[in-house]
C-alpha cells in the first residue's frame, strides 16, 4: 500500500490536475477564440472548444455532425497571397504527410442564424508519441471587422490612384487606361469616340500674381465647370498641371465639338474671387478634339497625340478656342 507520505503526493498531484482541467475550462469556456483538434485518419473534429458557440452558434455536439467544413463559403490560403482555392484536396493531402509547419487560412463562412463572418483559422500538426503525424490542433477567430477594414483600406487606395487628389477628377493614369478600354470597345461596337485636350491659359501669370493656392482654387472651379457639361457616361481627368483630358463615348466630332464649345464659353464666362479682397478675375482654356470609329487605324496613344497637336494650334492661333481638323465640315 501507498505510504502516508504518497498518498499526500498522489492528492497533490490531483489537486494540480484539477486546477489545471478547471482554469482550462475557463480559458476555453471565455475565450473569444475557438480551440479544436482535427484527426486527420477520419477529419474529425474530436474537441471543439465550449466557445464555438459565440463564433458560429452551434455547440461543440452539433459541429460534430455537420462538419466544420460544410460552413465554409470561401477560403483564402495566407501563405498564397490570400488566393482564394476551389479545392482543398491538395492542401489537405499536404496537411496530412506532415509538409505544411504552420497552416494558416481564412474562411468566409455562415453561422446558425444565417449570417456570413470572416474567421481565421490557425493551426500546427498534432504528432503521437512516435513521431507521427494525426492531425493538426488549432484556433479559429473572428476577424469579420479586421476584413472589412482592410478591404476599406484598399479601395481608399484604389480610389486615391485612380482620382486627382486636387480637383476629385480621374487621375492621369485612369484617363489613358479608360481610353484604350474604349478604343477596344469602339472596334467591337462599331461606335465613335472623341477625346478632348483642355488646357488653361496663362495659368502661370496666375500662379504668380495671386499665389499657388488662389491657382489651386482656380483649377478646382475649371474641374467642376468640365464635370457640369458632360455625362454621366463621359470621363473627365486631370493630366497634369492645368491640363485637363475628356473621354466622350459613342460621341461624333460634331457632338464633340459642341461640348468643348460649351465648356469654353462656360469657362470664359465664370470669375473666381481673389480671397477676401473681393477681387474678381477671370480665365479662358484652349481646347484641342480629336475622333475615332471602328474604321480608323490607330490606337490610343495616337489618338491622345491628334488631340494634343489639335490644342497646340488652338493655344497658338489665339488662345479661348476649339481646335479640330473636322471643324471646316460644321460650318
Amino acid at each position: 500500500m501507498p505510504s502516508s507520505r504518497e498518498n499526500v503526493k498522489i492528492m497533490n498531484n490531483n489537486n494540480e490536475i484539477n486546477e489545471l482541467r478547471d482554469e482550462l475550462a475557463l480559458l476555453t469556456a471565455y475565450s473569444t477564440d475557438a480551440v479544436y483538434r482535427l484527426r486527420y485518419d477520419t477529419m474529425d473534429y474530436d474537441y471543439i472548444s465550449p466557445s464555438i458557440r459565440r463564433l458560429l452558434g452551434y455547440n461543440a455536439a452539433e459541429l460534430k455532425k455537420i462538419g466544420i467544413r460544410s460552413l465554409i463559403i470561401e477560403t483564402r490560403i495566407v501563405a498564397d497571397s490570400m488566393r482564394t482555392v476551389t479545392s482543398m484536396i491538395p492542401l489537405e493531402d499536404a496537411r496530412k504527410r506532415g509538409e505544411v509547419s504552420k497552416w494558416q487560412a481564412d474562411y468566409l463562412m455562415k453561422t446558425k442564424d444565417g449570417k456570413k463572418i470572416w474567421v481565421s483559422d490557425i493551426s500546427y500538426p498534432w504528432f503521437d508519441d512516435a513521431g507521427t503525424i494525426i492531425g493538426s490542433i488549432g484556433s479559429l477567430r473572428d476577424i469579420t471587422d479586421r476584413v472589412a477594414a482592410e478591404t476599406e483600406a484598399k479601395e481608399e487606395i484604389a480610389r486615391m490612384a485612380s482620382t486627382d487628389l486636387l480637383t476629385g477628377l480621374a487621375s492621369r493614369g485612369m484617363f489613358f487606361s479608360r481610353l484604350e478600354d474604349e478604343m477596344r470597345r469602339i472596334k467591337r461596337n462599331r461606335e465613335e469616340l472623341s477625346v478632348l485636350l483642355i488646357d488653361m491659359d496663362y495659368f502661370k501669370n496666375i500662379n504668380n500674381n495671386y499665389g499657388q493656392d488662389v491657382g489651386d482654387q482656380v483649377l478646382c472651379g475649371v474641374a467642376k465647370i468640365i464635370r457640369s457639361c458632360l455625362r454621366e457616361t463621359d470621363l473627365s481627368a486631370r493630366i497634369g498641371g492645368e491640363e485637363f483630358g475628356v473621354i466622350l463615348p459613342e460621341t461624333p466630332a460634331s457632338g464633340a465639338f459642341w461640348v468643348a464649345e460649351r465648356i469654353r464659353s462656360s469657362v470664359a464666362s465664370e470669375t473666381f474671387a481673389l480671397g477676401d479682397e473681393n477681387h474678381l478675375f477671370g480665365c479662358t482654356v484652349s481646347i484641342g478634339i480629336a475622333s475615332a470609329n471602328m474604321s480608323s487605324e490607330i490606337d490610343a496613344g495616337e489618338l491622345y497625340k491628334m488631340a494634343d497637336q489639335r490644342l497646340y494650334i488652338a493655344k497658338h492661333t489665339g488662345r479661348n478656342q476649339v481646335s479640330m481638323d473636322e471643324l471646316a465640315e460644321m460650318h
